[in-house]
Order: structure tokens, then C-alpha cells, then sequence
């Protein structure tokens, strides 16, 4: 059974604050930019009524009306920001709640197809579309079509001096569609370079003890030069296009300015518009210039947006692990069959596994060995369900393993996979061993003497309280944390126990002590072993070899000779 494909549609609920708060943004937009209207009206009665009468009672009264406006005009814009903004988080917050949760329900084998840094990028660039989309978009969005209603009270006062300021406008709307393109090729081309420059900075970083070990940091910093600049100059394109975006932005602001003013005063001179007149259309002209100037200045961050809400939903398109429509939950006994299991990496490509049968009684300890490459974590990956076969089953208990419910068999009395390489997340080492789970804590200590770790821990200033991750984790050795990857896994006290050549990186004591509790552990618990060492193999039940893409019967290793039967060996021989 193959991943299902995701879907791209995360709307449901992300808009649920727009539509709340909505109306309210609607409404005050309606007001405010009623209001913006008092201030032009004023100046027209004071210079073609007040200041001829000499009028001072009626200018008094007529200021505490334009003061009144201009304060009930500030309280709704603050108000409605603050409205917007609100919306604007609660988008933000769910539209990344259900992004993370679409990434944990994608099948690991997907997710490593994608970048670390892509993938940090795409859920990086959720705060520009909250900020663009639905903060400042949705501002200048409610107050667009009161262009309309200044450039109707320009017409009104002015008669045919609206064609003016409506002329400049469509030529400014004009040259910003027109220098979208540009803007947005130069946008999805730093967005490219950039995600290269990340990703490989990720890796170096994670890989930087086998850079050090193989005296190759000349040539990484040689490649990530070369990729920093390709950053820098697509950056500066981005900068100069939003530059002249700007640039050409004031230009056209003094040209309605310059239209208005020019035009207008023909119109003064030849009586047919007041000076009052001129100077309400003068105000009235810059008001309606102001939602266009915004949106122009934020068409180039729109188009920033755009790309990265689009990159953001392909998180939604990533393939979801497949569910039961209907999950079985119920205790597991650890058997497992594999019947005709076939696995691919590309459909195009040679099958890994071909055809795999396979049955392991409950309780029963498997050893498998092969070659380097040969699919033997691929194997383990495909028995925990972090990826599915290409064709055949998975049986566990007889049921398919994707019928099971997920989150109950990755619990307590479950399925543990130990990997080659443990992480620690960021958090303490006892938080490490019981992950973030305090009933684990008793178990987590008592194993943690089991295996020695304790003898490590205490020689540290914090105990089990010292803080790892995030980097952190060189305080450790590789071997400490592989006996906290260890821990962690038989800390749920698993009923199957897959294990990837964990011990590959532990020291002498350690390995040891691993081998002691397998060999001491009930058989209550499937144990199924990736090892090539004799001394877990001898565990083993049966042993298990891959060849070919099969599963063949392999000799378990030889007991190793006592010390009295080498010398009784060596002295027939010297005999």
C-alpha cells in the first residue's frame, strides 16, 4: 500500500478569524474613509465662505467638527489594525499548526526527499503571507474602492478636473502590472538560490566532524562562496526592482499633485472653479492616491508573498502516510509476517527487496546481515511502517501493519525502532530518555543503570538534568548518545524491537551491556536485529542473510574458543 497523496486545500479554519472580523474591518473602513472627507469640505468653506465673511464663530465651530473627525478617524484606524492584526495571527497560528501536523503525517522516506532547509524555508515564509496577505493586503484591499468615492467628490466640486488625477492614477496602475514580471522572476530566482545555500549549510553543519576529519573545509568554503554570491546578486536584484518601484511611486504622487494644481488653477482663472474648490481637490487627489501608492508598495512584497504562500501549500501536497479508515487498537503479541514483499526507491528503479516472505513467531530474536547497501535498514524502516512496500504486506498479529492505529502501536507494549544514529532533541538527558513523558521516569533510571549510563551522567556538573540539542549534543560522546537512543527505545517496553546496528558507535562496556539485557530479556518481546557482530548474532534465534534482494538462511557464528581449547590447539600443533 503506497502513501496517499496530500491535499492542498488547508483553508478549512485558517480564515475562520477573516470572517469574524471581517465585518468589523469592513465597517470601520466605510467610516474612516467617509471622515477623510471633512477635512477637504472644511478647507472649502473656509476659504470660499469663512475667510470672505470674516466668519469667526462658524470657523470655530467648524474646526471642533474637523478636530472631532480627524480623532474619531485615529481611533478606528487603530482599532481596525489591531482587528487585522488579530486576524493576521490566528491565520498565521493555524495555518502552521496544520502544517506541522501534515509533516509528521508525511512518511519519512517523503520528507527526505526535501531539503531540511527547503522544508524550514516553506514553513519560514508563513509570517510574510500572514503580514502581506492578511494584514496590509486586507487594509489596502477595504480601502481601494473609496478611490472611487474621492475621485466622485472631485468630479463633483470640479467637474472634468477628475480626468486629471484619474489619468495619473491608471498610468501608475499600468507600469505596476507591467513591472510585475520582472519583479516576480527576480523573486523566484533568489528564493532558488537561496534554498541551495540553506540546504547545503544544513548539511555542512550536520556533517562538519566528517568535513574536519576529511580536511575539506577549504573546498566548502569555496562552494558556499560561490553559492553566497548568487544569493548577493539575485538579492540585489530584488532591491533594485523594489527600488524602482518606489522611485517611480513618488514620481507619479507629484505628478497627480502637479495635475491637479495645474489644471485646477486654469479652471480658477477662468472662474469656473474657487480656490476652495482647488484646494479640496488638491486633498482629495492625494487621498485617492494613497491606497494605489500602498498597493504598489507592497506589489513587490506581494509578489514575495505569493511565491511563498505557494511554496508553503506544497508542504500540502506532500504524499500522508496511509491510515485504516477504520484503525485496530488492540494489544499487540509480536508476530510478524512479510508475504511477497517487493520495494522500490523510484518506480523506474531496480527493485531493493523482490518478493520476501518471511515469519516471526512472538518472542522469537531474527539477526540479519549483508552486505553494505544491500536494504537492511530499509528492511527495519519497513517493519516500524515509517515507509511502505511497493507491493505485497506487512502482516503484525496477522493484521496489515498500516491498519493499526499509529499513535497506539508507537506507544507503550508498541513497535521501538533503535536507529544507526540516535539524535537528541533539545531538552534535558532524563526529558531524552523518557521523551518529555514523566511516568517513564522510574523505568528511564532503571535502565540507565543497566546500561551504564549513569556512570557517564553523574560525571557531569547537572546530571541528568544537563541540557543537550540544539547543537549541543558534542558534550556527549556519539557512544552516550547511542545508549540514550537505546534507553528511549526500551523505556515504552516495546513487544517488538527493531534494532539498527545501534551499537555500532558505543564502546567495549557498553556494546556488552546491550548484549547482557537482550540476552536477559523476556520473551514477551520480538527482537529483530540488524548486526553483523558475532556476539549479537549468537542471540539470535535464527540468522538471516540478504542476497539478491531475498532473505536466505545464513550460519550462525561459531562459539568462540576457551583459552584452555587455543592452547590445547596450539600445542598439537607444535606437536
Amino acid at each position: 500500500m503506497g502513501a496517499k497523496h496530500g491535499h492542498k486545500d488547508f483553508t478549512p479554519g485558517v480564515y475562520d478569524g477573516l470572517r469574524r472580523g471581517g465585518g468589523y474591518v469592513v465597517v470601520a473602513s466605510v467610516f474612516l474613509n467617509i471622515l477623510a472627507l471633512a477635512l477637504p469640505l472644511a478647507l472649502l468653506q473656509i476659504y470660499d465662505r469663512i475667510i470672505p465673511n470674516s466668519s469667526l464663530g462658524t470657523l470655530l465651530l467648524l474646526l471642533a467638527g474637523v478636530v472631532s473627525a480627524v480623532v474619531l478617524e485615529g481611533v478606528l484606524r487603530v482599532a481596525r489594525a489591531e482587528i487585522v492584526g488579530w486576524i493576521g495571527i490566528q491565520f498565521e497560528h493555524t495555518a502552521s499548526c496544520k502544517a506541522f501536523a501534515h509533516v509528521f503525517d508525511t512518511p519519512a522516506d517523503e520528507l527526505e526527499k526535501v531539503g531540511p532547509g527547503e522544508l524550514i524555508e516553506r514553513l519560514g515564509g508563513l509570517p510574510t503571507v500572514r503580514e502581506v496577505f492578511s494584514e496590509n493586503w486586507t487594509l489596502v484591499v477595504c480601502d481601494l474602492p473609496f478611490v472611487l468615492l474621492f475621485l466622485g467628490a472631485i468630479g463633483y466640486l470640479a467637474g472634468w478636473l477628475v480626468l486629471a488625477p484619474t489619468a495619473v492614477l491608471i498610468g501608475f496602475a499600468a507600469f505596476a502590472l507591467l513591472g510585475s514580471k520582472a519583479s516576480e522572476q527576480a523573486i523566484q530566482d533568489f528564493n532558488t538560490v537561496r534554498d541551495r545555500r540553506q540546504n547545503f549549510s544544513i548539511e555542512v553543519i550536520h556533517g562538519v566532524h566528517s568535513v574536519k576529519s576529511m580536511a575539506m573545509e577549504a573546498q566548502m568554503i569555496q562552494r558556499y562562496a560561490r553559492l553566497q554570491e548568487a544569493v548577493a546578486k539575485n538579492s540585489h536584484r530584488v532591491v533594485q526592482v523594489s527600488t524602482n518601484s518606489l522611485g517611480v511611486a513618488g514620481v507619479f504622487s507629484q505628478l497627480l499633485t502637479l495635475s491637479v494644481v495645474i489644471f485646477g488653477s486654469l479652471m480658477v482663472v477662468d472662474n469656473v472653479l474657487t480656490v476652495g474648490g482647488l484646494s479640496a481637490c488638491t486633498l482629495l487627489a492625494g487621498r485617492a492616491l494613497q491606497p494605489v501608492q500602498k498597493a504598489v508598495g507592497l506589489w513587490t512584497r506581494w509578489q514575495t508573498a505569493k511565491l511563498m504562500r505557494a511554496r508553503f501549500e506544497t508542504i500540502f501536497q506532500l504524499p500522508l502516510e496511509p491510515r485504516a479508515e477504520a484503525p485496530v487498537v488492540q494489544p499487540i503479541r509480536g508476530q510478524v509476517d512479510l508475504k511477497g514483499v517487493v520495494f522500490k526507491h523510484a518506480a523506474d528503479a531496480e527493485p531493493l527487496f523482490n518478493g520476501l516472505d518471511l515469519h516471526i513467531r512472538p518472542g522469537e530474536r531474527i539477526a540479519i546481515g549483508g552486505d553494505n547497501g544491500c536494504g537492511k535498514s530499509t528492511l527495519l524502516r519497513m517493519l516500524h511502517g515509517s515507509i511502505a512496500p511497493t507491493e505485497g504486506e506487512i502482516l503484525l498479529d496477522g493484521i496489515p501493519i498500516q491498519q493499526h492505529e499509529r499513535d497506539h502501536l508507537m506507544r507503550s507494549d508498541g513497535i521501538a525502532f533503535i536507529p544507526q544514529r540516535g539524535e537528541l532533541l533539545r531538552g534535558t538527558i532524563l526529558e531524552n530518555l523518557t521523551m518529555f513523558r514523566p511516568d517513564r521516569r522510574k523505568e528511564a533510571l532503571r535502565l540507565a543503570g543497566v546500561m551504564g549510563l549513569d556512570e557517564v551522567v553523574y560525571r557531569l556538573a547537572h546530571g541528568y538534568h544537563t541540557r543537550v540539542g540544539d547543537g549541543s549534543t558534542d558534550i556527549l560522546p556519539r557512544g552516550v548518545v547511542q545508549r540514550v537512543a537505546v534507553i528511549r527505545a526500551l523505556v515504552s517496553r516495546p513487544r517488538v524491537l527493531l534494532f539498527d546496528e545501534a551499537n555500532a558507535a558505543m564502546d567495549g562496556p557498553g556494546d556488552e551491556r546491550l548484549r547482557q539485557y537482550f540476552e536477559s530479556m523476556s520473551r514477551d518481546t520480538t527482537l529483530i536485529m540488524v548486526t553483523l557482530r558475532p556476539s549479537m548474532q549468537r542471540l539470535a534465534d535464527k540468522v538471516l542473510r540478504i542476497e539478491g534482494g531475498k532473505l536466505v538462511k545464513a550460519q550462525p557464528p561459531q562459539a568462540p574458543v576457551a583459552n584452555t581449547d587455543v592452547a590445547a590447539l596450539a600445542g598439537k600443533v607444535i606437536a
